[in-house]
């Protein structure tokens, strides 16, 4: 599984090519970038020759962010957009792509093209099994949102779901850094942490196929799921988004 992730400029198409190597793509997540416009953004796809489909419609300050559970299984090519003039924010879409392993092609869901459950308004279970919680949000909301490229710092306590053993605990003076979207961290994060402002805090369960796998890790048996509690502490962009 390999992280995927684009930004979207109105009138700036962007072509996706399928290559049977890298596997199917799901998207998950549309954030919307850092810009000055009061208008709507909507992101629409349009694969091989047919007709293009919405995918989501975002504006500021009002639904800045859209989880989705979007897989493509054609074996075409994808153009997405987003439709609007200059002034129109960018959307940033991210996903992954579904390889194949030893055992054949891995498959998340296969009950449904869009698979996504809203419980009490504060939790999103997505077709992978992920489950995404918002327990807090920040006092000072700021426009910073953490997105693909951006680097971000956060404490977490990451424990085990069969028995709430803690294997992985950093506090909020010794926090860790990466940059969201590289590949440095696990791809339940990558999904999980996408769209988080500062001060938000996040209880994130994650399958073993978004998180350690068959190989597990230290004191993570192999096949285990995993909760994590996640604080973003800070959010910066090493250029202008």
């Amino acid at each position: 599984m390999a992280f995927w992730g684009i930004e979207l400029v109105a009138g700036e198409p962007i072509t996706h090519v399928f290559e049977k190597s890298r596997g199917r793509l799901r998207i998950s997540k549309a954030t919307l970038g850092i810009g000055l416009s009061e208008g709507r953004s909507v992101v629409q796809c349009k694969v091989g020759n047919r007709s293009p489909i919405l995918l989501c419609s975002l504006r500021p300050r009002t639904k800045e962010s859209c989880s989705m559970d979007i897989e493509f299984k054609e074996d075409e090519d994808v153009v997405f957009e987003v439709i609007g003039g200059p002034t129109t924010t960018n959307v940033h879409l991210s996903g992954f792509y579904l390889a194949k392993s030893a055992h054949g092609e891995i498959r998340i869901n296969d009950h449904s093209e869009f698979d996504e459950a809203e419980i009490n308004g504060n939790v999103r279970t997505l077709a992978s099994g992920l489950i995404i919680a918002d327990l807090e949000k920040g006092q000072h909301p700021s426009t910073m949102i953490a997105i693909p490229g951006s680097k971000v710092s956060v404490s977490c306590i990451g424990q085990l779901k069969s028995n709430g053993y803690i294997f992985e605990s950093i506090v909020s003076n010794t926090p860790f850094y990466f940059r969201l979207g590289a590949g440095e961290v696990i791809a339940g994060w990558e999904i999980g942490i996408n769209g988080m402002r500062v001060g938000d805090k996040r209880r994130i369960t994650i399958p073993p196929l978004l998180a350690y796998g068959s190989k597990g890790r230290q004191h993570v048996p192999p096949n285990s799921w995993v909760i994590y509690e996640i604080k973003m502490l800070s959010i910066s962009y090493s250029v202008p988004v």
